[in-house]
């Protein structure tokens, strides 16, 4: 810690009660240029009139009505002004300021507001008017960017914005701690318990101090006990919980805290490391939320970064918030240098029944994962594979299509052994359209002019597939020097036969099921007796004689038993509220 403090921190204004420290920021010539570098960028995005960062919307989003046009935006205008302070450029402090105001500004401040202490997305969709939810999680993302100001830049500060600040502060963790938001909920949880600890401390605030302190503990033997984040092996947010984490590592000082603390960074490095396939230079599933199937590359910066240049992958560490520095424990270097294989990765993800459990099956060519239960929304990866190369890496993703968008209520259920993989998917009354909660189906009824099953072969140049003429006969799809044998088992919805389809794009390639197709109609889950599929997948390279063998599946009393050699999986063919007890 001695080390991290005093190169994060200059000499002058440091603190340290024995709880938190700070100081003021003292970053390297490179982390400056870094810093200057992307300021350069979001200049170009820069709203002098409004004092804000701009941002163009295209198409539907979550927790917003706006769905096309240019809006100013919260979070990154936040961003913005920390960049402007850390770099230390004098002439850069008063448009920082200028924003901090303007921004603060937004925030709900009415004690009587359900979402005071909050900020909305957009200075076009104040909270008041606002239809879509809140997202209460912007009192945390937004408190963390104000905590990075008020730590690093305190003196700076002119009195009348020391004051917005420190009020702004207050009001976003009374939110946080009001919201509690449960454990199971990873990245907002340790993001809250940052921000509550450190505030409690910072203004004193006794009854937030102890609060802040039983959440870290809480969350702590949560995470012990499950053995894993509930948010598990997520691209997304294991960087968000590592971040935080590393925020709590130079911020929170009081040793039992940080014993903590350091536990639970070194628990999400195991995660990540154990999940890295080094030959496609990919993060294998199954993933709990991931917003894209192939990684960024900004993670192979933090990969070198936080091995000290001993993963070097060719990308320059290119991070926002220079201030992060992590390390990945030395115990774990081996699995992106030296990796064994061929091997499994079991992870028990949730123990108590029905328990959620992750299979990655990893050779030196590709990898296959999958997992035992989860929901199809468009941040899951249930169902996934990688293989190629650092720069031309490919993926198969296996998708549930509404309308061409991932469709929420579908469950799918899956066992894996080694390179194998036998699945079924039902459908649930009470589930999600496009997003898992926030428009959730009403009497389990939607509209759809086009329901799929979709394997999806992603960066492929090369695919080819002959589809069956029966569509329960096994068949081969070539892709980029591995294949894939696929045979569907079942396919029940409604009335309806159901048809093999393929297509492709600029950069993605597809071979389908189609489940229906044609003019937009009715569909009522309840009043549907069976909807449900079932599938056997055989993943391997090029040369590999992959043939599927004695598979069975068949419906008996309401119930699909698939089975493939030592594999077998149960699901209810009619619908009912959470198939997947998700």
């Amino acid at each position: 810690m001695f080390f991290l403090s005093n190169y994060l921190f200059g000499n002058n204004n440091a603190f340290n009660d024995g709880y938190i420290q700070y100081g003021s920021i003292n970053l390297s010539k490179a982390d400056k240029q870094i810093l200057i570098d992307n300021i350069k960028l979001m200049d170009e995005k820069y709203d002098p009139s409004i004092k804000m960062i701009t941002k163009e919307l295209s198409g539907w989003n979550y927790h917003t009505d706006a769905q096309s046009g240019t809006f100013h935006e919260v979070r990154a205008s936040f961003y913005y002004a920390v960049a402007l302070l850390d770099c230390g450029i004098k002439d850069y402090e008063q448009k920082a300021f200028d924003v901090i105001e303007k921004t603060i500004s937004l925030q709900d401040t009415d004690p009587n507001s359900p979402s005071c202490g909050v900020w909305p997305y957009y200075l076009e969709e104040p909270l008041a008017t606002k239809k879509a939810p809140i997202d209460y999680n912007w009192a945390d993302f937004n408190a963390v960017s104000l905590l990075d100001i008020y730590m690093g830049h305190k003196d700076q500060l002119p009195r009348y914005l020391l004051d917005k600040v420190e009020n702004a502060l207050i009001l976003a963790a009374n939110s946080v701690q009001k919201r509690n938001c449960a454990p199971g909920y990873t990245n907002i949880a340790i993001m809250g318990t940052y921000v509550t600890y450190v505030v409690s401390h910072l203004f004193n605030l006794t009854e937030m101090q102890e609060y802040a302190t039983n959440r870290l503990k809480t969350f702590y033997n949560y995470t012990q006990e499950k053995g894993s984040f509930t948010e598990y092996n997520s691209p997304t947010y294991s960087i968000v919980a590592i971040d935080e984490l590393n925020r709590m590592q130079q911020h929170i000082v009081e040793p039992t805290a940080k014993r903590m603390i350091d536990e639970l960074y070194n628990k999400c490095w195991k995660i990540i490391a154990r999940h890295y396939h080094k030959k496609s230079a990919q993060w294998v599933g199954p993933n709990s939320r991931s917003y894209q199937t192939l990684v960024s590359t900004s993670f192979y910066g933090i990969l070198k970064e936080a091995s000290e240049g001993k993963i070097d992958l060719g990308n320059e560490p290119m991070r926002s918030d220079v201030k992060i520095k992590h390390h990945i424990p030395e115990e774990m270097l081996s699995y992106f240098l030296t990796p064994q294989y061929p091997r499994t990765e079991i992870d028990v993800f949730e123990k108590n029944d029905p328990q959620i459990v992750g299979t990655a099956y990893m050779t030196t060519d590709y990898a296959i994962s999958s997992v035992s239960r989860s929901s199809l929304w468009n941040q899951r990866r249930p169902l996934t594979a990688y293989w190629g190369t650092l720069n031309d890496a490919h993926y198969l993703q296996v998708r549930l299509l509404h309308d061409n968008y991932d469709f929420s209520t579908a469950s799918i259920f899956a066992q894996q052994k080694s390179n194998k993989v036998l699945a079924g998917i039902n459908f649930g009354t009470t589930g999600g359209d496009k997003h898992i909660s926030i428009d959730r189906l009403t009497d389990g009824k939607f509209r759809a002019k086009d329901l799929r099953l979709r394997f999806e072969l992603g960066n492929c140049k090369n695919v080819g597939a002959n589809l069956p003429t029966k569509k329960n006969r096994a068949f081969i799809i070539s892709a980029d020097g591995c294949k894939i044998s696929l045979q569907l088992l079942e396919s029940k919805f409604d009335s309806f036969t159901g048809y093999w389809e393929k297509g492709q794009d600029s950069t993605t390639h597809w071979v389908d099921f189609v489940l229906y197709s044609g003019n937009e109609k009715d569909f009522d889950l309840n009043q549907i007796g069976q909807a449900v599929l079932s599938f056997a997948l055989l993943f391997g390279n090029q040369t590999d004689d992959l043939i599927i063998r004695e598979t069975s599946c068949k419906i008996y009393k309401d119930k699909l038993k698939a089975s493939w050699n030592d594999l077998n999986i149960e699901l209810p063919v009619k619908p009912e509220k959470n198939p997947a007890n998700l």
